[in-house]
């Protein structure tokens, strides 16, 4: 099922080759700039007014580079039944709202409004969540790709067009949906090991009142995409 996740959601990958070198691998130190980027676990909502089902993630984002950046995150949720879906679509604006009040934090950015300039230090880091609806609810894996984390690049050839195209280093997280997505409704999705493949990287260790995860297992590793 592993193998065909990554080949319906990362197909470039097995597509295209770089110069000479094969398909490029990311490090767990970046080239250029990195941000830190902390997230809590994954759950599922559920919105009384329709019934939609949607996926949530809060995440808190950190500058802790020598130059301020922008943040235009770029999330990519893809489930074991072959889907993908980028972070936003569909998503109402009434929905995040309401999110907001669920959470109570003022300090929380909705989705809308998490783009931004990212200036340096932890006194200016962005606190904000990420949804997507739900298509299939009957799945067993779901993974996010994040994109916007980090300004490495790869430069690779296709083999089938003979074009350049342009790679971006992302955060790959996974996570088990084990039963019906009802009876885990905002409860945190359990955290699935990333061992297979290089770059796995360890999550952070820092706590805060909206519950970061932590555990000493490489559960999110970065990649090219």
């Amino acid at each position: 099922m592993l193998l065909r996740i990554i080949t319906i959601t990362i197909f470039i990958v097995s597509t295209i080759t770089s110069y000479g070198n094969g398909y490029p691998v990311a490090s767990d130190r970046a080239h250029r700039w990195q941000l830190r980027f902390d997230t809590g676990d994954l759950r599922f909502y559920r919105d009384k007014d329709t019934g939609d089902g949607y996926w949530l993630l809060v995440y808190e984002v950190t500058n802790e580079t020598k130059e301020d950046h922008r943040w235009i995150p770029q999330f990519d949720l893809v489930t074991d039944k072959g889907e993908i879906i980028p972070d936003g679509d569909n998503v109402p604006r009434r929905v995040q709202l309401a999110v907001l009040d669920m959470f109570g934090d003022p300090l929380l950015e909705s989705q809308s409004n998490a783009s931004g300039p990212l200036l340096q230090g932890k006194d200016h880091a962005i606190r904000a969540f990420a949804m997507w609806k739900a298509g299939e609810e009957e799945v067993r894996q779901v993974q996010i790709f994040a994109g916007g984390v980090s300004g490495d690049t790869a430069e690779v050839i296709n083999p089938k067009t003979g074009e350049e195209e342009k790679l971006h280093r992302v955060l790959q997280l996974s996570w088990a949906v084990q039963g019906d997505v009802d009876k885990l409704v905002l409860k945190p999705l359990t955290r699935r090991p990333l061992d297979d493949g290089t770059s796995v990287r360890q999550l952070s260790n820092r706590e805060s009142s909206w519950a970061l995860y932590s555990d000493s297992t490489g559960t999110r590793k970065w990649i090219f995409r």
